[in-house]
């Protein structure tokens, strides 16, 4: 993470605007989201007439109480209040509309802020080709000497495209995922801090898992982009040596070269590919296994200790189920970020190559000979 925070700051800061946008649009479509489901604790409430179905007879003004008491006395007035003069078919369809139109809004906001993601990442794909170009032009010969051709383009080209792939296409995740679950893990605490707590003990687990993978992903991802590198030499070594090749008849060696690095190059990325695919069906299953831990804790806390109601415990649920898809997709940035790095080492060995050949701080002026 530190290396991704490190790219981040060389490339992105020439668009802290999209940037502040694309967090603001996070933050409201979290909300959004968090107070369209809270439409479903009337909604259960009012089709199987609970027991615990709270009912208020007046209002609190703000300041009586604390700011969730307050408000919860406040909504349930009014949805008493609708109950007793327009029946409780109508208030639930007036909640449904309320939650039709609060997603709604939250989809709109999360439109925005992927919107506010794309500028940043072509952005950020373009000035690192013009540094590379600009680089390129500027080293002195001596280095391309040193560096094969073939190497030097399969930067420019694959490995710029791997950034582009792997960690700009990650930056939307980066910026939404961790509000989601911070806003999520709040609502969490103040639902229910018990089971919340329940819950804390086995997300740390499932995370350390995800990340061991991440790092045995980087190291297989920089052995499979330097092959890339070797096959583009070998075919730039064949273009400009065709015809000594042809005149010593030597295709059919030329041939086993490039065959033995292209399957070396094949098998590498096929397991690195592999591995990839593994994050998904991992994340799932390991998510199942903690809703159903987690189910099972929350039902004692409602049918045992009566600290929860069954409204409530299934909005928990709910929002806890939400919170594994930006978990989830946390751990498709912890694969796809190593390989994204590993292609930036060697981008920055070409940005960072020093220039031997130093312009002098005082030049001194030699004056040409005129011809009379």
């Amino acid at each position: 993470m530190k290396d991704f925070m490190q790219v981040l700051r060389r490339f992105v800061m020439p668009y802290k605007k999209y940037v502040a946008l694309s967090i603001v649009f996070n933050i409201l479509s979290a909300l959004l989201n968090i107070f369209s489901f809270a439409a479903l604790i009337p909604i259960l409430q009012i089709l199987f007439k609970t027991d615990d179905q709270v009912v208020v007879t007046s209002l609190m003004e703000w300041g009586e109480g604390s700011f969730k008491d307050v408000l919860i006395n406040n909504i349930y007035y009014y949805i008493n209040y609708f109950i007793a003069d327009v029946g409780s078919t109508t208030t639930l369809l007036f909640i449904g509309i309320f939650l039709i139109v609060a997603t709604l809004l939250k989809t709109f906001a999360y439109f925005l802020a992927s919107s506010s993601v794309v500028p940043i990442r072509t952005g950020v794909v373009r000035d690192m080709r013009n540094q590379l170009y600009n680089k390129i032009v500027s080293l002195p010969l001596g280095f391309f000497t040193e560096e094969r051709k073939g190497d030097i383009i399969a930067r420019m080209t694959g490995d710029v495209q791997e950034v582009e792939t792997s960690i700009m296409s990650s930056l939307d995740l980066m910026f939404k995922n961790p509000i989601l679950i911070i806003s999520y893990f709040t609502t969490l605490i103040i639902l229910s801090w018990q089971l919340t707590l329940f819950s804390v003990v086995i997300i740390p687990a499932i995370g350390w898992f995800m990340g061991w993978i991440g790092r045995k992903l980087k190291a297989q991802s920089i052995k499979a982009q330097s092959l890339w590198s070797d096959t583009m030499s070998v075919v730039e070594e064949t273009l400009g040596g065709l015809r000594i090749i042809k005149a010593f008849c030597a295709e059919d060696k030329m041939r086993d070269k490039f065959n033995n690095i292209n399957s070396t190059y094949r098998n590498d990325i096929m397991k690195v590919n592999i591995r990839q695919n593994i994050g998904h069906p991992l994340s799932e299953f390991l998510g199942t296994c903690m809703i159903v831990i987690v189910l099972w804790f929350g039902g004692v806390l409602v049918l045992n200790n009566h600290s929860l109601s069954g409204p409530t415990f299934i909005y928990y649920m709910v929002i806890l189920y939400s919170i594994i898809n930006p978990l989830k997709e946390v751990s498709k940035v912890g694969y796809n970020i190593p390989k994204g790095l590993a292609s930036m080492e060697r981008i920055d060995k070409i940005l960072l190559a020093e220039n031997t050949i130093k312009e002098p701080e005082r030049p001194k002026h030699i004056a040409s000979d005129r011809v009379p």
